[in-house]
């Protein structure tokens, strides 16, 4: 099995992950989660070329004989002068016909590893530098190493593989860089590069060709074995790298409620390995935290728990009339409009559910921005107007709507007094649930809407065209990008609609639930 840079960071978070990926073709690996982070991800590394324009890019198929040719040729200086030629006249570049710069650089080492290199720069002096481009804000600091527990930046072991595969090609690499987002920069205007990234050196940090070494040979030793017998830990399976392809297939004898869910980690990992089950059933320890005793104590008497004064209390604390508010928003790693920088959280839509008084018929007032600019203006004021100056305004985890009124504040300063004040209004419904003041079995230690809803009402998100808050990004930002036909775009806005109106709804009937139970 050839071992790409993807493989082998899959196989260093989890080696079990990779021996399904050789062993198993049949297996239909889960979708990403973070699907539209990797496309992203592309797009960043496209603009990312223009900082360093002038460059020729390897355009055959990748792994292919023809693009390890391409780099080989490019790189040793021997490119038919037709190739250079025929290059430069069907691309919009203004750099001279030399091998400066190269995009997307391809070599395989004898044994069967092989990379891509984002951009490849020359030094002349028989050396090359390995630019990495990463779409995120910073390097990042957490990892899972071969035997697992923590370790160094996972980017750093992503271009710890590409310098060895290079050298073991014959290409010795002189500086190894890591090139991020800025997330200090703000833009006013045409994007600026040279502000918007970041290069980090981090030659002195990678690993040694031999750590790297040592590590490839581990895992083809586990590609040649069979099948590990224990396949997941909490630590290896979450958190690190990226969402790992074989995960439901992994945890698929895991129960909904397990040691994963009642112990944090890493006793849960430890718990799991020193039973060898991660059945909360057949384990004799207990969770220090009082919270999860009582999580285990629903799961096993299949019940719910009911604290009625603490439930009055948060009631008791509501404020006439009441607003029921939740956000939708994009968060593009390339800063869309003024006023903004990556992966701001970009407000686009509204649902306000209005009670009046106690027992007021329900009123609902939404707004959704149809138009391919910046929509925090119009939400603004149509926020404003709506919430008047007076009443609760129920959010379900307060965090995501103060932050995002705090930024909107402070980027369109007119309107800050309106909008600091109706973070002073706003009362977190989550409350009660993540503290258990009421708690189901049914919802499994989460107290995410998602899980709550249908715990305590017969409401559910399933069978909606969009169904969570990254569908709703996801597609709201393909339309910003005109990536949308026109009936795309009114089959989106009716679905979103849909779906921002339930999550307030939901809120309503969950304060109801609450007042029933007092």
């Amino acid at each position: 099995m050839k071992l790409s840079k993807s493989d082998y960071l899959l196989g260093v978070k989890c080696p079990s992950a990779l021996w399904y990926k050789k062993y198993c073709p049949d297996l239909k690996p889960d979708k990403p989660k973070n699907e539209s982070v990797l496309k992203s991800g592309t797009e960043v590394g496209e603009l990312a070329r223009k900082r360093f324009a002038g460059g020729i890019l390897i355009d055959a198929d990748s792994w292919t004989d023809e693009a390890l040719q391409k780099t080989s040729d490019i790189m040793s200086g021997s490119a038919p002068v037709v190739f250079f030629r025929d290059y430069y006249e069907t691309k919009d570049s203004e750099a001279e016909s030399d091998n400066e710069i190269v995009y997307e650089g391809v070599v395989s080492t004898q044994t069967g590893e092989y990379c891509a290199s984002d951009i490849l720069r020359n030094n002349n002096d028989g050396t090359w530098d390995l630019i990495e481009v990463k779409s995120t804000t910073s390097l990042k600091n957490q990892g899972v190493g071969p035997r697992g527990g923590a370790r160094k930046d996972s980017h750093i072991v992503d271009i710890s593989f590409q310098r060895y595969v290079f050298e073991k090609a014959g290409i010795k690499i002189n500086r190894c860089i890591i090139m991020t987002l800025n997330k200090e920069y703000v833009r006013h205007g045409d994007l600026d590069l040279n502000q918007l990234f970041i290069e980090h050196d981090v030659t002195n940090e990678i690993d040694e060709l031999i750590t790297i070494e040592r590590n490839i040979n581990h895992l083809r030793e586990i590609l040649a074995g069979p099948e590990l017998g224990i396949a997941i830990t909490k630590t290896k399976c979450q958190n690190t790298f990226y969402e790992c392809p074989f995960l439901s297939h992994c945890w698929k004898n895991v129960p909904k409620y397990s040691v994963f869910n009642a112990f944090a980690a890493p006793d849960c990992d430890r718990i799991y390995n020193q039973y060898g089950t991660a059945d909360i059933t057949k384990i004799s320890e207990e969770p220090k935290s009082e919270i999860k005793k009582l999580e285990i104590e629903c799961f096993l008497n299949n019940s719910e728990h009911v604290d009625k004064n603490a439930l009055k209390q948060f009631v008791n604390n509501l404020q006439y009339p009441l607003y029921f508010l939740d956000y939708e928003s994009i968060n593009s790693p390339v800063p869309l409009f003024d006023n903004s920088h990556p992966y701001q959280q970009i407000c686009f839509q509204f649902s306000l559910h209005v009670l009046e008084k106690p027992g007021a018929e329900l009123k609902h007032y939404e707004f959704l921005y149809d138009k391919p600019t910046d929509p925090r203006p119009e939400l603004i004021k149509k926020l404003i107007e709506y919430c008047g100056d007076s009443g609760s305004i129920i959010v379900y985890y307060q965090p995501f709507e103060k932050t995002r009124n705090k930024e909107m504040a402070d980027a369109f300063p007119k309107y800050a007094d309106d909008l600091l004040a109706i973070n002073d209004r706003i009362i977190d419904l989550i409350i009660p649930f993540k503290q258990h003041h009421l708690y189901s079995h049914k919802q499994n230690g989460s107290a995410s809407i998602k899980k709550t809803l249908p715990a305590f009402t017969k409401l559910s998100y399933e069978g909606m065209e969009i169904a969570n808050g990254a569908q709703a990004s996801e597609q709201f930002l393909n339309f910003i990008n005109g990536k949308q036909t026109p009936t795309d775009t009114q089959n989106m806005l009716t679905a979103l609609s849909k779906y921002c109106e339930q999550d307030t709804f939901a809120m309503v009937e969950l304060l109801r639930v609450i007042e029933e139970y007092i």
